[in-house]
């Protein structure tokens, strides 16, 4: 509690000086814009203690009088004028309109006029531009300290954009009569002193201190001021030493101040050089900032604070120092909008003061249909406008047709503004999920494992913007460190509890989740206080669906941010293709030690046997069994169940995988594990198989792939509703399935019309069919060696055979499978297989 309070207090102190720097600025706009007794004369603000006509209000009563600019205002109702605040006093006697004497200086002679009081309005459309621009950068600011508030450079952002509000709302004010007028003049004048250095500051330190990355004298001198003082008072010092030397030089030469919108023109300059040198360490920055993603957003505020800050110097500072004119400041302080939407503008894309904002896809799009919409009314209304009156308008023909112009034009611009909305708002995350995908499938083509660490250990950390990451692999009984900063442990203990538990929140958690398994096993709580303390934020498990590869330990980012959630799921896929391909780097690294032909097919097979299931899971009321003999030690064809597309719904999928020896091997062991990866995240059978064939087609064009050139996976799929009798089914390359009804009737499920086998060709269009079953109907599933079967006199065992053989076996579908497997041991007379062979049983009992 006494920690939360802190925080506030040390909020609120923080905020505070912004606040009142934001009220002031409130007053001055007030000021300018309440209704009040006015002549119409804007004062000159560069001649202090004479009121001297700046501009007079075009139809004011001043101008009506004949007052004209480099007039003096000597006296108002018969008063000589002691102060601007004298001279407000005078004029709020009287009500608007009203006419007020006023004694006038004007080319050495000395004239009274009668001036007609109208309704104030100083406040015109550039002040309140600037005004506006003034606020941009307040909120900005106060967005950014609200969301860093611990963070120095925040903090110092939020004193620069303070500072900008009162400069542009209160320096560059037009002068009047009013006391607020004086008050707030001198508060603009005030931010122009420390407006510079809070400049040079922020960019001294943004988005890193200079001192840290960088080794030069420049820098060197810079890091000595910042360990003299942590908040830069020498710098924030110059400017006002600067002031008061000016004032004391004049006062002692007996000359008048040269001043630019009444500020002396020595700290328009100062605030030059201090922008100049801003912008330099901001530069430099940009090119040379070791981390890609901070050079980056660097490099883009740079150019929006160069293209925003340079005809500010040139049109407000230059023009008036040499060409004596300030006709032009407004247009020097139009630019300025640069500098808060390229700041908004890198927050939103590079996450810059490590400050992520969420920007929903929806939203976007939304608003990119709104503009279209607004387009094309406006489109609708400038044809008919221009046509109307014409022969064209009056035909029955032009609204029909102009309206289906209209509505056909509209979708495509539509999508054709959703691809560039994407690239400006989500390029890095655009960028994250292309090298995300790039590092997956370079994952399903490795075969060794130093490619794989070094992708995880060195890319993935520069990808997310960790501090580091560091990879266990298992060995024995023991985890021992591959990869990763030597404060990490040489070895993890391998924790069953934690095991299950990283398992089931689906391979990756962070550590300060594992709270309630710390309280159950203090081997659990006393490995996570280790690895707290060396800075690991999450741990995930690199775990196939047989086996724990190992464990991967990550940092939290360089900055403060935390993980999206979008980012967790990429990391979570990215996770089981790395257990994959690590695992195939394992497996394959402990079969080749041995390095002779015959052992290479035996380890093979045995990868194979280990990836067909067990058991398999059936659906309520369904009843499976499966079996995958191989024609020799290795085999192409296999089987395994993957989750359904509803709740309680099992899928099988089966396959034939061409090519022979190890090069089959691993096409159907990566065929597999795909399909087993993909699942996870697509469960629906056509996108299945449409990720699947475009993965197994991009393997096996691979330039650096150990398959065939020709291999590619004849596959079928098998999903059984739960509690109904709806059997789902797709085939890719695989024979059509059995189904024998209740009264014994078999007959051939219908083939779908596209089902070309995956990986032969980059585009699928693979369907999903579906039939009822009734209580008692069975379906027979297989590859075609149990057709190609053949008897030692050379004769195929055929469909027919096959279709004969299931009306006759047993309603037991492990007995069917036996049945059939006796059947086909008979007709081959026990000769070796041509071809692998599997069969796969459904039922529904009702």
């Amino acid at each position: 509690m006494w920690v939360m309070l802190r925080s506030q207090r040390r909020l609120t102190f923080t905020l505070a000086p912004g606040i009142f720097a934001f009220l002031i600025a409130v007053l001055s706009v007030a000021d300018m814009f309440l209704p009040r007794p006015y002549d119409g004369v804007i004062l000159e603000t560069d001649v202090p203690g004479a009121h001297v006509v700046r501009t007079v209000v075009p139809g004011s009563g001043a101008d009506r009088a004949g007052i004209r600019p480099a007039d003096v205002i000597v006296g108002i109702d018969r008063s000589f004028l002691d102060s601007n605040t004298h001279a407000q006093e005078l004029l709020n006697q009287h009500r608007i309109g009203e006419s007020v004497p006023y004694l006038v200086r004007s080319g050495g002679h000395v004239f009274e006029v009668d001036v007609e009081l109208g309704r104030r309005r100083i406040g015109d459309t550039s002040y309140l531009y600037a005004a506006l621009l003034g606020f941009a950068f307040f909120v900005i600011g106060a967005f950014v300290v609200l969301r860093q508030p611990r963070q120095p450079t925040a903090r110092v952002f939020y004193t620069m954009c303070s500072l900008f509000l009162l400069f542009l709302v209160c320096r560059l004010r037009p002068a009047s009569y009013s006391w607020v007028d004086t008050f707030v003049l001198t508060t603009g004048t005030m931010a122009l002193l420390f407006l510079p250095a809070a400049f040079l500051h922020f960019f001294l330190i943004f988005p890193r201190p200079v001192w840290e990355w960088r080794r030069d004298p420049a820098a060197d001198f810079v890091g000595w001021i910042a360990r003299l003082s942590p908040k830069m008072l020498p710098i924030y010092l110059v400017p006002p030493l600067v002031y008061l030397g000016t004032v004391v030089w004049a006062r002692r030469a007996g000359s008048s101040l040269a001043l630019i919108s009444g500020a002396p023109m020595t700290n328009w300059w100062v605030m030059v050089g201090y922008m100049v040198l801003g912008l330099g360490a901001l530069g430099l920055s940009a090119l040379y900032l070791p981390d890609s993603h901070q050079r980056r957003g660097a490099g883009l505020v740079f150019l929006g604070t160069l293209f925003g800050v340079a005809p500010f110097i040139l049109l407000a500072v230059a023009f008036p120092s040499f060409l004596h004119t300030e006709r032009f400041l407004f247009y020097g302080v139009v630019p300025l909008i640069l500098v808060p939407i390229t700041f908004a503008y890198a927050i939103i894309r590079f996450q810059l003061l490590d400050i992520r904002v969420i920007l929903r896809k929806s939203l976007l799009y939304t608003v990119t249909t709104a503009m279209v919409t607004a387009v094309y009314a406006l489109g609708i209304a400038s044809f008919n406008l221009l046509f109307r009156g014409t022969r064209l308008a009056e035909s029955p023909f032009f609204p029909v047709v102009f309206a289906l112009a209209i509505v056909l034009l509209f979708e495509p611009l539509r999508h054709r503004l959703q691809g560039p909305v994407d690239r400006f708002f989500f390029a890095e995350r655009l960028r994250l999920q292309r090298a995300m995908v790039e590092m997956g499938e370079a994952f399903t083509s490795e075969v060794e494992i130093g490619p794989v660490v070094t992708q995880l250990v060195e890319r993935l950390p520069e990808l997310l913007g960790l501090r580091f990451a560091a990879l266990y692999l298992g060995q024995g009984s023991r985890l021992a460190r591959q990869a990763g900063p030597e404060s990490l442990p040489e070895e993890l203990p391998v924790i069953g509890i934690l095991h299950d538990q990283l398992k089931r929140r689906g391979s990756l958690v962070r550590l300060d989740e594992l709270a309630p398994l710390r309280l159950l096993s203090p081997e659990v709580d006393e490995l996570s206080k280790s690895l707290e303390q060396a800075g690991v934020e999450l741990a995930g498990l690199l775990a196939t669906t047989r086996r724990a590869v190992g464990v991967i330990l990550l940092s939290g980012k360089a900055g403060q941010t935390a993980f999206e959630k979008e980012e967790l799921q990429l990391l979570r896929g990215l996770l089981n293709q790395a257990s994959i391909a690590l695992e195939t780097s394992t497996l394959l690294d402990e079969r080749t030690r041995q390095a002779e032909l015959e052992r290479e097919l035996k380890i093979a097979a045995s990868i194979q046997a280990s990836l067909l299931p067990d058991e398999l899971m059936a659906a309520d009321g369904w009843s499976l069994a499966a079996v995958c003999r191989p024609a020799q030690e290795v085999g192409g064809d296999f089987f395994t169940q993957l989750p359904g597309r509803r709740p309680g719904e099992h899928a099988v999928v089966y396959g034939d995988v061409s090519g022979k020896s190890i090069s089959g091997a691993l096409m159907m062991m990566a065929a597999h594990e795909v399909l087993n990866a993909l699942a996870l995240a697509h469960p629906d059978p056509e996108e299945l198989f449409r990720l699947a064939n475009e993965r197994l087609y991009s393997m096996r064009k691979g330039r650096r792939s150990e398959l065939q050139p020709g291999s590619f996976v004849a596959l079928g799929y098998l999903a059984c509703r739960a509690g109904e009798g709806i059997l789902r089914y797709s085939l890719a390359g695989q024979p059509p399935p059995m189904v024998r009804r209740g009264s014994g009737v078999v007959e051939c499920l219908e083939l779908p019309e596209h089902r070309l086998p995956l990986g032969a060709l980059r585009i699928g269009g693979h369907q999903v069919k579906q039939v009822g079953l009734e209580a008692g109907d069975l379906v027979l599933a297989y590859s075609d060696g149990v057709v190609d079967a053949q008897s030692p006199e050379g004769d195929f065992y055929g469909e027919d055979r096959l279709l004969q053989a299931l009306a006759e076996s047993p309603a037991n579908p492990n007995e069917v499978v036996n049945y059939l497997l006796e059947e086909i041991e008979a007709f081959t007379c026990g000769h070796t297989p041509y071809d692998d062979l599997t069969l796969l049983v459904a039922t529904w009992a009702g």
